[in-house]
């Protein structure tokens, strides 16, 4: 199978250039003597923003021109998934609109890593999630030596669906299960609370799809912290970190470059090669 690897240019069978012209558009050109037709083809791309998704839906274009087989494509972030519908009168429900221009390029297949919800599945056709499993196991080889206790923490009732199945698959023995209220016209976080009452100073080690500001762990900290926790870290499949890495109470970040790549992180941040997970 030929692969297009928007993500790792060096592991792309498929040679290619990419460039912005003068209007802001985003651009690419493949190599055409090294597109075989008829050949199935696999495109690795992440979709964090607009010109992330024309980029994509220009490969496929261009993979289309070039006559080969069915194209199919692994996305380590997908847009707009966080909308997952209407949030309030007014507002678009962005996440279907995203959902309709991909399936409107008509790929084979469109597998995404960990998404926000069941709706980016639902919404895609012949679409599937890729679990965070192996991810998490990564964290906590790294976090925490062999045979330690600790607890994985859900950090609100949209991840329970999520905690237990990665829970089976790591080994965990320990759960808490953590709540939240936001405010969906401010954004505001309030409320967090948990039905355990003394963590006897274990590891808790938060799992969630995404870090955005953090303002959802720096409260989580403090709540278990408060209920004697010792080190607190945070797992996050795609980290955004739009304030920056400074979250209060956390001790220890991981997260992949599934959203962007990171020139540099503080110590107590790790960063995992998202395409270990694809």
């Amino acid at each position: 199978m030929q692969q297009l690897n928007l993500l790792n240019p060096a592991a792309s069978s498929i040679p290619f250039e990419r460039m912005t012209f003068p209007d802001g558009q985003p651009h690419l050109k493949l190599r055409s003597d090294a597109i075989t037709p008829d050949e199935p083809c696999h495109i690795t791309a992440r979709i964090a923003n607009p010109a992330d998704l024309l980029l994509v839906l220009l490969a496929k274009d261009a993979l289309d021109a070039g006559d080969v087989g069915p194209v199919s494509i692994n996305i380590s972030y997908l847009m707009a998934a966080r909308m997952d519908r209407q949030m309030v009168p007014g507002e678009p429900f962005a996440l279907r609109v995203v959902a309709d221009m991909l399936n409107q390029a008509g790929f084979a297949k469109i597998r995404i890593f960990d998404p926000h919800s069941e709706v980016s599945t639902a919404l895609l056709r012949r679409s599937e999630a890729i679990g965070n499993e192996v991810f998490i196991q990564d964290c906590i080889a790294d976090l925490l030596s062999p045979g330690a206790p600790y607890w994985l923490v859900s950090p609100d009732g949209g991840a329970l669906k999520k905690i237990h199945k990665v829970a089976q698959f790591v080994g965990a023995e320990q759960v808490a299960e953590c709540m939240k209220m936001r405010d969906v016209r401010t954004g505001q976080l309030s409320g967090f609370r948990t039905l355990e009452t003394d963590f006897k100073g274990q590891t808790c080690l938060i799992a969630d799809d995404i870090c955005d500001g953090g303002g959802t762990f720096i409260g989580l900290a403090a709540l278990l912290k408060s209920k004697g926790a010792g080190t607190v870290a945070v797992a996050v499949s795609h980290g955004i970190f739009s304030k920056g890495f400074a979250l209060a109470g956390i001790d220890r970040i991981y997260c992949t470059n599934s959203f962007k790549d990171f020139e540099a992180v503080p110590e107590h941040v790790k960063v995992f090669e998202v395409e270990r997970y694809l």
